[in-house]
């Protein structure tokens, strides 16, 4: 019997029938079978789980997805102007598949070892389903029992790695209702050094489709991991992720969230701050319109003493879209000097659009700094007057002073080409209010 939900789905009897890489490897079938039963057990949250209260997953289990993944015909040239980065080492993600041909990772750094999951399950598996928790209700367990594809990184030791690399995921729209299940798996050893960016990209505005996807993040002594992740995909598209890391003494974890695209998307990010002067900065944007619903849970845990956390996410809303915020700092018990700052803004562009803000500390330590704050307004009628006197259109004046509210997540970008990047796709999305 199903605890906390009374959401139904096929997902379980379509793993059973599924042939999935990885399936002779003991290990591995044990960890499925494990997040099979915990599924059968707990299936989908509901709007009664606590978590999950202002985000209803009853139009995706109306919805009948696609599992079979199949070849793509996407061409170099196609690959390369959707790219964001393009001197990065890039692995490609077509409709579920890894494609070899439009990938760029046969000429490595010394010291960095980057393959398709599907064919590093034993090089992972140290690190495979140690970040994330199979406990709640959710979709850890159905990417943990169905997860088919993703990419594997590997840093070894010291070794600062000089080009980023682009994890690029598209969804074509040529499969009706396609759902892929994507782990990446992200190990840094002592002092070592990269920057990932997570790109997910919708080639149809009206096909739907799920992408499931699940991040686990591994940063040793002194390791250091800037990581980007931007969700552009259909505007009738499912997007459910969970980004979860463990970091040791000395570590620092810069991770930037963008939404742009989807029906609905939620992600979960997590970091267990596990060693003394460990750091994560985690920041986040989000830009909705229409009938779009974006929900951001965020959950930094200080383990230990000396650990710091710094958190800004910041929301564009418009029309009839709909957004919620849930950020957690949780302060152990012997977590002295912990110093931590939250911040969540929101701009609504529309009367008709909501959002849910709730940021919140769980301090058990009594020498600590911490701080939040949460701030939902409008554009200042007073800043349109000014740029309408020097000629600007009314339009023009909105664009401007949304972009500058959006920019100061950005400017928290210490890569100018990354930043720029960004940008230019951010600048393209923003909505003009009305």
């Amino acid at each position: 019997m199903k605890q906390l939900t009374d959401i139904s789905t096929p997902f379980a009897d379509v793993y059973s029938k599924q042939e999935l890489p990885g399936q002779n490897l003991p290990w591995l079938q044990q960890l499925r079978t494990q997040a099979h039963g915990q599924f059968e057990r707990q299936g989908l949250p509901s709007k009664k789980v606590e978590e999950w209260k202002y985000t209803s997953l009853w139009a995706l289990t109306q919805q009948s997805f696609t599992h079979q993944t199949s070849q793509s015909s996407l061409s170099e040239a196609d690959c390369s102007e959707i790219a964001l980065m393009p001197s990065a080492y890039r692995v490609v993600i077509v409709d579920g598949v890894f494609e070899p041909s439009l990938s760029t990772i046969s000429e490595l750094e010394k010291g960095i070892k980057i393959s398709p999951l599907s064919q590093s399950f034993d090089d992972a598996k140290q690190v495979i389903g140690e970040q994330i928790s199979l406990d709640k209700p959710g979709f850890n367990a159905i990417n943990t029992m169905m997860m088919n594809e993703g990419v594997f990184v590997h840093v070894e030791s010291n070794q600062s790695i000089e080009k980023p690399i682009e994890v690029l995921v598209i969804n074509t729209g040529k499969q009706d209702a396609l759902a892929t299940h994507l782990r990446h798996v992200i190990q840094l050893d002592e002092g070592s050094k990269v920057t990932l960016i997570e790109h997910y990209i919708g080639l149809s505005d009206s096909e739907a489709g799920l992408t499931d996807v699940v991040t686990e993040v591994s940063l040793a002594k002194k390791a250091t991991l800037n990581h980007f992740k931007i969700q552009r995909e259909s505007l009738a598209h499912f997007h459910i992720a969970t980004l979860a890391a463990k970091q040791s003494a000395e570590s620092t974890w810069n991770t930037n969230n963008i939404s742009l695209g989807g029906r609905l998307a939620r992600n979960d990010i997590h970091s267990q701050l596990l060693g003394e002067a460990a750091h994560v900065r985690m920041d986040g944007l989000y830009l909705v319109a229409g009938k779009q619903h974006v929900d951001n849970h965020t959950h930094i845990d200080h383990a230990v003493p000396n650990t710091t956390s710094e958190e800004v996410y910041k929301g564009v809303l418009d029309d009839e879209s709909h957004a919620v915020f849930n950020g957690k700092v949780h302060v152990h018990k012997d977590a002295q000097k912990t110093d931590a700052n939250q911040s969540n803004r929101n701009l609504l562009l529309s009367r008709h659009c909501e959002i849910d803000t709730k940021p919140e500390m769980e301090i058990y330590a009594d020498d600590v700094k911490c701080g939040h704050g949460s701030t939902v307004g409008q554009l200042d009628e007073q800043h349109l007057f000014f740029l309408r006197a020097r000629g600007l259109s009314e339009t023009s004046a909105r664009s401007l002073l949304t972009y500058a509210f959006a920019v100061e997540v950005l400017q928290r970008i210490a890569d100018e080409s990354v930043r720029e990047s960004l940008s230019t796709v951010i600048e393209k999305r923003l909505p003009k209010g009305a």
